[in-house]
């Protein structure tokens, strides 16, 4: 077992651990929004399912689960007839995807979907669809359950007059995110148990510390004192 008086007897070390907490509270508390999350089933009789939502222009992320998925994000308050693989992503179609979540971590398979991106400032109505692969380019109608999580999206509609928001899509860049509690990819984030102070703390200055002072800090102590922490 360790040796946790340590903490009691050495004062610099016991100071430099509460801070170095307050550091990784920081890093790690990176857009904790709770995820949207629901069931999708689909059929011969219902190939695809829509969920309608708003956005008050946030940051947005959308991602299937399951057995080979597919996404579509339109504007507006409904979506009439069905854009199959062959269709043009124009206008109010705003985005697709088949397999880009496959590679992201917490994904149920290689064959999940993912899409991501923002929307100016604003409000608008937006749907949601969600359709098998099969169904999407035209192979046959199978029975699946998917689960659909979606951030930065409320359920609902807002005035039907509201068309103020203009759309950005931001494709996976490889960095981690998780499943219901997602890290915008645009943020360099390490998250591992092997490092060192100086190595884990790194990607602080990309979070929060525009004018250095952060780094100044946390250079200062780990010169006095970052021999001392394993």
């Amino acid at each position: 077992m360790p040796n946790l008086n340590i903490l009691k007897n050495k004062k610099p070390v016991r100071i430099f651990a509460m801070f170095l907490g307050v550091v990784v509270a920081s890093i790690t508390c990176v857009n904790p929004a709770n995820a949207d999350t629901k069931t999708v089933n689909v059929d011969g009789s219902t190939s695809y399912r829509d969920f309608q939502v708003y956005s008050s222009s946030e940051r947005y992320y959308i991602r299937a689960f399951g057995a080979d998925p597919v996404i579509q994000l339109y504007r507006g308050t409904s979506k009439a007839g069905f854009d199959s693989y062959g269709a043009t992503v124009s206008g109010d179609y705003l985005a697709r995807d088949d397999d880009s979540g496959g590679q992201i971590p917490g994904s149920a398979t290689g064959l999940d979907s993912y899409l991501s991106g923002t929307f100016s400032s604003g409000l608008d109505n937006y749907v949601i669809r969600v359709t098998s692969f099969s169904n999407w380019v035209g192979f046959d109608l199978p029975t699946q359950s998917y689960t659909l999580s979606y951030t930065g999206f409320s359920s609902g509609t807002v005035a039907s007059n509201i068309r103020t928001q203009t759309h950005t899509s931001i494709p996976y860049t490889g960095v981690s995110i998780y499943d219901e509690v997602t890290v915008d990819p645009r943020i360099s984030t390490r998250q591992t148990t092997n490092l060192s102070f100086s190595k884990a703390i790194n990607g602080s200055d990309k979070l929060s510390d525009q004018d250095g002072q952060l780094r100044k800090t946390i250079d200062s102590i780990n010169a006095k004192w970052g021999n001392l922490i394993k």
